[in-house]
């Protein structure tokens, strides 16, 4: 039998998040890689990057760039960076934006194809990294509808075999902390009189 402080700790551990680690999570420079499964729009490849625990990819320097290119250069599908440009932005280059609230002018870094961005279909407004092609350099950037699809590249800072605590898991798992603190007091108390 459990009794209660058990039935609490259990429930507060079966909140615990656990991300399962994928045998394709790559690391870099105190960061890890994984893509989202494919067919996804832009919106739906940061749905499903925060599922996971992360964000599309914020790149920061070309460094990142190359290496991100190195693992991930699939050319047969969108890869969607976490590069995006919100409603009423500047036509074409103006107002964009990480997932991570950064911008391109606070990074220092941008690596768009030329003449990208160029808003060609007056609705591109997400970007994707180019795989590497013929007519195209690999890794260089393009803008496009947010409504295509493809596969999301996924930035996480932490490592995906440490599991993370959802908020309501940590709220029970303290919760269980002040209840077991105050029963262990209340029974010390009670047995010093």
């Amino acid at each position: 039998m459990l009794g209660r402080s058990g039935a609490v700790l259990a429930v507060g551990l079966s909140l615990i998040a656990v991300t399962p680690a994928s045998a394709v999570w790559q690391q870099y420079n105190g960061h890890w890689y994984d893509l989202t499964p494919a067919g996804l729009t832009w919106t739906q490849a940061e749905q499903a990057a925060v599922a996971m625990g992360g964000h599309l990819v914020t790149i920061n320097d070309a460094a990142e760039n190359a290496w991100l290119l190195s693992k991930y250069d699939i050319p047969s599908d969108i890869i969607w960076i976490g590069l995006h440009q919100p409603p009423g932005s500047p036509e074409p280059g103006g107002g964009w934006v990480w997932t991570d609230g950064q911008t391109p002018q606070s990074i220092g870094y941008v690596n768009w194809a030329p003449p990208q961005p160029d808003n060609n279909l007056g609705i591109e407004d997400s970007a994707q990294m180019y795989a590497t092609q013929p007519a195209v350099e690999g890794g260089t950037w393009n803008d496009l509808p947010g409504t295509f699809t493809g596969m999301g590249l996924v930035e996480r800072e932490f490592d995906p075999a440490v599991p993370a605590v959802s908020h309501l898991g940590l709220l029970v798992l303290t919760m269980l902390g002040l209840c077991v603190g105050a029963w262990t007091f209340s029974r010390r108390s009670w047995n010093a009189a």
